[in-house]
């Protein structure tokens, strides 16, 4: 049985209901094709309330009037907010309080730590975890549409009502084998408001086409691209709604110099852009201003030699011992690209994190010689 929320007075007996609760599980259901910010249309919570029973609600926020009572809950640093790839939820509530709500637990890293899969997804977790096998038929719907299905309610209810019952399971065998303060780091950095923060000012590195692109007409683009940032955050609608990234890269390359360029430019429909022309003209004309030191530059990461490609493939090897010596994948702890920037900057240490700590001193003794692979029975081991 689960409640379904669509009034305010509803919502905080609720929320005085759970308000003692350690932890709840969370879940959103959103849509975000047609605006800037993402619509939350759905609020999923399983808590125990002060008898120890678990009560779940869906809460419709396209329904209620005030939902701070909500956010006050979710945003009480005593409650651990328990979710399943939590990015989206974060951003969504960080959008709406401008808190992110913290503490929380992450089942999708928690899972990659204890072998289950690296970025498994919530249905499959709960098929290894519970043996439950979750009905898959909404996954697609329309969650902005009222009112709402049964079988919509019920779907949504589902993944909160499982992930109470594995949050328990996988934080017990965490502990039991030593690693549950191993996501300490990666649930800080879910939490850090910055993660969540809209810069406008490096939005260009996200454009579609930009390596086409020299110095100085990055410049330009960078001016085409915070522009567009703001107003669609101030119009609250998708950037590509604005104008889309092959007219900002062709804007910059072209460099049109007056209206009648650009309005003849291909693939540019003058009459529904045609209010834009004179800002496109004054950021253009702003980013031939720029000094050269004040281009922008795309990183391109360093290509490695034949000789550092010898000591990654050893050094991957040794991840791969280690990860099947603890029963994970070898991506859990890092990945061939994070190995390549680590020899690129003559470091011997991974990072400072729990996945250095399952490595440093491995990579250290190795590239120092003190421990060499070899192979042993057809397996390769570390002597």
């Amino acid at each position: 049985m689960y409640q379904v929320i669509t009034t305010t007075d509803d919502l905080l007996i609720y929320m005085k209901s759970i308000q003692r609760c350690q932890w709840l599980a969370l879940d959103t259901e959103f849509i975000r094709e047609r605006t800037y910010y993402p619509k939350l249309c759905l609020v999923q919570i399983a808590a125990h309330n002060k008898n120890g029973e678990l009560q779940l609600a869906c809460i419709d926020p396209l329904e209620i009037d005030d939902i701070s009572a909500l956010l006050e809950l979710l945003n009480n640093k005593k409650i651990i907010k328990v979710l399943h790839a939590a990015h989206q939820d974060l951003e969504i509530f960080n959008y709406l309080s401008g808190e992110v709500p913290q503490p929380i637990f992450d089942t999708q890293p928690a899972a990659s730590v204890l072998g289950y899969g690296d970025h498994i997804g919530y249905a499959r977790l709960m098929q290894q975890v519970l043996k439950v096998d979750l009905d898959k038929s909404q996954s697609r719907t329309n969650w902005a549409n009222r009112p709402l299905k049964q079988a919509q309610l019920d779907y949504a209810i589902d993944d909160v009502r499982y992930l109470a019952q594995a949050y328990p399971i996988i934080r017990d065998k965490l502990i039991s084998l030593g690693r549950l303060d191993w996501l300490d780091h990666d649930f800080a950095h879910f939490t850090n408001p910055k993660l969540y923060a809209i810069n406008a000012m490096t939005r260009w590195k996200k454009v579609k086409g930009l390596q086409v692109l020299k110095r100085q007409q990055l410049a330009i683009l960078r001016e085409l691209a915070v522009w567009r940032e703001h107003l669609a955050e101030r119009k609250n609608l998708p950037r590509k709604w604005i104008v889309k990234d092959e007219i900002l890269i062709d804007l910059a390359r072209q460099q049109p110099k007056n209206l009648a360029m650009i309005a003849n430019m291909r693939g540019i429909n003058a009459t529904r852009t045609k209010k834009y022309h004179e800002v496109w003209l004054t950021c253009i004309k702003n980013g031939l201003s720029l000094a050269e030191n004040e281009w922008p530059e795309i990183n391109y990461r360093k290509k490695t030699t034949p000789t550092q490609d010898r000591v990654i493939d050893i050094l991957m090897t040794a991840v791969s011992i280690r990860a099947q010596e603890l029963d994970i994948t070898p991506t859990v702890i890092t990945t061939r690209k994070k190995v390549a920037k680590m020899v690129l900057e003559n470091r011997k240490r991974l990072s400072n994190d729990w996945r250095g700590a399952l490595v440093n001193e491995l990579f250290e003794d190795i590239l120092n010689g003190n421990k060499v692979l070899m192979v042993q029975e057809a397996k390769a081991i570390i002597v």
